[in-house]
């Protein structure tokens, strides 16, 4: 982590909202409420800027293809507008993060025009980008220092001006690390705040709080495609610890550029999402999320979020499944191991320990049964435990041979208190 990392952040619940789909900065405001009482902690906006016109994809064009960074999009709603929406975050007692999208702009910016000298060329001097099918884009050359200088000013003016409390920066490991660490190095000047990579490479927490846990999702994402196993996905986790050891994660089950999890796992929903809560590291909810959507938002073109379409009950759930992790110290910073079990093809079994108290959690992701589970340095005792699902107490038995007995039909989340686990 960078040196002045706060560990608390392992502790937040990040919400990305994509104001396009919400109908504006009005509509935004108005769902802010609900959003403080889900149990979130960081309100992060999708880029609000204008989109390019030039080689636009769909009739709207992404976001992440920006005209000028400076600017915000009329049909999202006016400066004041914008301020005011930070400001009612911060009267909830949350912080507002925003988007940063420095590895590129799109073909016809503001600075395309008035700085071509500070963009890619291709070997006939023309404008280009690293990524041939983001065509809507052109990527920046950071060998120019006034490039630099002007980004950096740039997060100047949104933290001085709308008082933003940190950045979610698009594709960091394509921008050079000097850069960020330069970046950070000038920003903690004016305000202590808080730095998400949207990237996995370990390198980048010399200049970032938090990075994506894309190594794991990147493992999920080929299971649920047939091309890769659930034991690989959940050992992942045990060979991060030896890379990242102590370094923030942000988990995710979606975002906007995956689909819809409910779209991949059906009437395991509750268990996943339970997996998410569980595991070490920040937490990311995506716009419908915790309704159970399914339909992937559409980033191109026009799209209005329903949550009427949602699932109330299910919100319930994750809001109340949010306040366990965060007053439960083994699931809010506590350690994490994956524990072995009999069925490793459909059982995900993790332990997180803190302050004499733990957490299990065990899902049967795929259908159910007994399953025996493998507790390490724990041996010959009986833990008494609270079985959050059932709500009710619950007493097992950890053999001589570390090893306990469940069955699952779906997950287990147990919680105890003992001296000396």
């Amino acid at each position: 982590m960078a040196l002045n990392t706060s560990k608390d952040l392992e502790k937040i619940v990040i919400y990305e909202v994509f104001a396009r789909a919400y109908g504006g900065f009005s509509k935004v405001e108005a769902d802010l409420e609900r959003i403080k009482n889900l149990g979130v902690d960081y309100v992060w906006f999708m880029p609000v800027h204008p989109t390019g016109i030039e080689n636009r994809k769909g009739t709207l064009g992404s976001p992440y293809a920006i005209r000028d960074y400076r600017s915000i999009d009329p049909s999202l709603g006016s400066e004041d507008e914008f301020k005011h929406l930070i400001s009612s975050i911060h009267n909830l007692g949350m912080k507002a993060m925003m988007d940063v999208v420095f590895n590129h702009m799109a073909t016809d910016s503001v600075l395309a025009t008035k700085h071509p000298e500070w963009f890619m060329r291709d070997g006939n001097g023309k404008p280009t980008r690293k990524i041939a099918d983001w065509s809507d884009i052109i990527d920046f050359d950071f060998s120019n220092p006034a490039l630099s200088e002007y980004l950096i000013d740039t997060l100047k003016f949104w933290v001085k001006n709308y008082d933003i409390d940190g950045f979610r920066c698009d594709v960091a490991g394509l921008v050079p690390i000097g850069f960020w660490n330069r970046a950070r190095s000038e920003l903690e000047n004016v305000k202590n705040l808080v730095w998400l990579s949207e990237s996995k490479d370990p390198y980048l927490y010399q200049a970032f709080d938090i990075t994506y846990d894309y190594d794991s999702y990147d493992i999920l994402k080929a299971y649920f495609a047939g091309q890769n196993s659930l034991s690989n996905y959940a050992s992942n986790f045990e060979y991060q610890k030896q890379i990242f050891d102590d370094h923030i994660k942000l988990r995710f089950l979606e975002n906007h550029d995956q689909e819809r999890i409910a779209k991949y796992v059906g009437g395991k929903l509750r268990a996943w999402t339970t997996l998410l809560m569980v595991q070490k590291g920040a937490i990311l909810l995506y716009n419908g999320q915790e309704f159970a959507l399914k339909d992937r938002l559409d980033i191109f073109n026009e799209f209005h979020l329903d949550f009427s379409k949602g699932d109330k009950e299910f919100e319930d759930f994750m809001r109340n499944l949010i306040r366990l992790r965060k007053n439960m110290p083994a699931l809010s910073y506590g350690k994490m191991d994956v524990l072995k079990n009999s069925d490793p093809q459909s059982v995900i079994s993790i332990l997180r320990r803190a302050e004499n108290s733990l957490a299990l959690y065990v899902g049967n992701l795929i259908s159910g049964g007994k399953v025996q589970i493998n507790f390490g340095n724990l041996n010959n005792v009986y833990i008494h435990a609270f079985d959050h699902l059932k709500g009710e107490p619950i007493t097992f038995y950890i053999d001589r041979k570390s090893m306990a007995t469940f069955d699952i039909e779906d997950y287990l989340l147990l919680s105890s208190y003992k001296a000396g686990i």
